[in-house]
């Protein structure tokens, strides 16, 4: 049985992903505390409604902020399916983020046309796993703006 080169591509995936479910149980527990996963990168936790379940589902995801809102890529670690988050957004945009123990209500929109090609030229040199990403990915991928809601 042949295995990936620990320090290969897919190797480097699945360091990710394990990562990435002890910090999202860590960031659900505490609200989005601690927000920031390196001194550069941030996280929050999104909250949608399941499209088929219509119960609430938590996700934690790396965002670039931006004016009043944040942005995500709905790359899935470089998977070539959409993240469930993102498919649940579609059927419902309205969500929430838990960020530093605050809950903010969003509206998802996603980018398009010039719009989003700026934000994913931002996006791809703020985070280096967006840019693996965005150059290998076969599927189109959503960049999404989380927009604060009024109350």
């Amino acid at each position: 049985m042949h295995r990936p080169h620990p320090g290969g591509r897919a190797g480097l995936r699945h360091f990710y992903i394990g990562f990435a479910r002890v910090h999202s149980r860590l960031l659900r527990s505490t609200r989005g505390r601690p927000s920031r996963l390196t001194p550069r990168l941030r996280c929050l936790v999104l909250e949608t409604i399941g499209r088929r379940s219509h119960r609430r589902r938590q996700t934690v995801l790396l965002y670039m902020p931006t004016g009043g809102g944040f942005v995500v890529l709905a790359s899935n670690f470089g998977r070539e399916h959409p993240p469930a988050w993102w498919l649940n957004l579609e059927a419902t945009p309205e969500a929430a983020v838990l960020l530093a123990g605050r809950r903010v209500e969003v509206r998802a929109r996603e980018l398009q046309g010039e719009e989003r090609a700026a934000a994913l030229r931002e996006a791809v040199a703020y985070n280096r796993q967006w840019r693996g990403y965005a150059r290998t990915l076969h599927r189109h991928l959503p960049v999404v703006r989380l927009e604060q809601r009024s109350p």
